[in-house]
């Protein structure tokens, strides 16, 4: 899989700073905060309601009981990432997922989310999110979102949207969908917004 860290790791580190203290918010096996620890100088902590059994373990690892809070201080990380995570929760959680990372958030949230945009898209990610998680038990809900009501999600927790990028990934899914980088502040007026699409 270090193709796909690869992929998604350059994507993030522009949006983070060496040094900076992150924490990965349903980390999965950690691969990609490896991959940002080593090329971007980031210090991770990792979270999780599942404790993956390849899960990396020179990291801090936090085992949630609760999806819906993170034991630390309000602001305890510099940025908080939400990497694929949002659409492992039903629609109506994922405010309460989104509520928790700006809370534990000095100032940066990055989300990445697969953004299906078409009917074609959405049966591909359906079937590529079952296929890739089947093995670690997550649950698939495959409650995913487009940009723009990811963006409506943002603005009713304000949250300032300072940069989108959607582009169809090369791994492991084969360019078959579409992913959506979001990079939000917690202060309004923190940033200058950009569009990319893929």
């Amino acid at each position: 899989m270090f193709l796909r860290e690869n992929e998604v790791g350059r994507r993030v580190a522009r949006h983070l700073r060496p040094g900076d203290r992150v924490l990965d918010y349903g980390a999965g096996t950690g691969l990609v905060s490896r991959w940002l620890a080593v090329r971007a100088g980031v210090r991770p902590t990792l979270a999780d309601l599942v404790d993956y059994r390849n899960r990396r373990k020179e990291f801090p690892f936090v085992k949630l009981e609760d999806p819906f809070h993170v034991p630390g201080q309000d602001g305890s990380f510099d940025a908080v990432l939400l990497l694929f995570a949002m659409h492992h929760n039903p629609y109506e959680a994922q405010g309460k997922v989104l509520a928790e990372a700006a809370r534990l958030a000095a100032s940066r949230l990055i989300v990445l989310e697969d953004t299906p945009m078409s009917r074609v898209d959405h049966a591909f990610n359906v079937f590529w999110d079952k296929f890739l998680n089947l093995r670690h038990g997550v649950p698939t809900p495959c409650t995913f979102r487009g940009v723009e009501e990811w963006l409506d999600v943002f603005r009713e927790h304000d949250l300032e949207v300072t940069y989108v990028e959607s582009y169809r990934p090369k791994w492991p899914t084969l360019m078959t969908y579409h992913h959506t980088l979001f990079v939000l502040e917690r202060e309004a007026g923190a940033g200058t917004k950009e569009r990319s699409p893929g």
